[in-house]
């Protein structure tokens, strides 16, 4: 064997959650995360496919970071700051009630914010 390559778990979880969008080329994908393993991967493989990528990162380094993956175009969307002045449009509804605020984040019986903790054995 000449070349060998890895895709690994990450890329694995990247490339199926891509997959179940069907063909990216001329489309727009939100990469939430995008500093992590799997949305990295994410980020150069949504862009190697033709798609028009906007990713989720905190401005400074974080931002450069995904930028820095990938040679096409990614719009970097810092998520602590306000989306619609950076984006210069508002985001859909769903966007808007999960992702910008914490405080607006739902919650579920196992966040850490409602667990209760479990009792000792």
């Amino acid at each position: 064997m000449r070349d060998a390559g890895a895709l690994g778990l990450a890329g694995t979880a990247a490339s199926d959650g891509l997959a179940l969008l069907g063909p990216l080329e001329g489309s727009t994908v939100l990469i939430s995360g995008a500093t992590g393993g799997v949305g990295a991967i994410a980020v150069e493989l949504a862009a190697a496919q033709g798609a028009r990528v906007i990713a989720t990162a905190k401005s400074g380094s974080e931002s450069g970071f995904v930028s820095a993956l990938t040679a096409a175009e990614v719009t970097v969307i810092d998520y602590t700051q306000d989306v619609t002045a950076q984006s210069g449009r508002s985001p859909p509804a769903a966007w808007t009630r999960c992702c910008t605020s914490p405080a607006t984040w739902p919650s579920s019986p196992r966040s850490p914010a409602t667990a209760a903790p479990s009792p000792p054995p």
